[in-house]
C-alpha cells in the first residue's frame, strides 16, 4: 500500500505520520490480498488557524483498492484522536461493502439454483 501524506495548516511530524501509518496497517489486512496496488492519501491538519482549542483537528482519508473508492473525514481534539477515529470509520465502510458483496453473491447463486432447479423438470 501507498501511503502519501499532506499538511493543512500543519507542519508534519515524523511521530504522527508513523502514527498514522501503523494504523493504516490494520486497514491493509482487511483488504486481503492483492493490495499492493492500493493508494491511501491523508490529509492531517487544523481546520483553521484561528481556533486554538476543540475540536480543531481533522483527518481525512482517501483509499483506493481496485477501482473501489472509500472515504472517511474525522474532527477531534487531537491529531492522533483523528487518526484513530477515521481508520476505525475506514474498517467499518470496508466491512460494510465487503457484507453487502457477500450478501449479493449469495442472493444471485440462490436465484441460479432455483432458476436450474425449474429446468430439470
Amino acid at each position: 500500500m501507498q501511503i502519501n501524506f499532506k499538511g493543512t495548516n500543519y507542519e508534519l511530524t515524523s511521530e504522527i505520520s508513523t502514527h498514522a501509518r501503523k494504523k493504516l496497517q490494520s486497514v491493509r489486512k482487511l483488504l486481503g490480498k492483492g493490495t499492493h496496488a492500493a493508494f491511501a492519501y491523508v490529509d492531517l491538519g487544523k481546520e483553521t488557524e484561528a481556533h486554538q482549542n476543540g475540536r480543531i483537528w481533522y483527518a481525512d482519508i482517501n483509499l483506493e483498492v481496485s477501482g473501489k473508492r472509500y472515504y472517511t473525514k474525522a474532527t477531534e481534539e487531537t491529531l492522533e484522536n483523528a487518526v484513530d477515529k477515521a481508520v476505525n470509520e475506514l474498517k467499518s465502510e470496508i466491512l460494510t461493502v465487503r457484507k453487502r458483496e457477500q450478501s449479493l453473491v449469495r442472493k444471485g447463486g440462490g436465484m441460479f439454483k432455483s432458476l436450474m432447479q425449474g429446468f430439470s423438470r
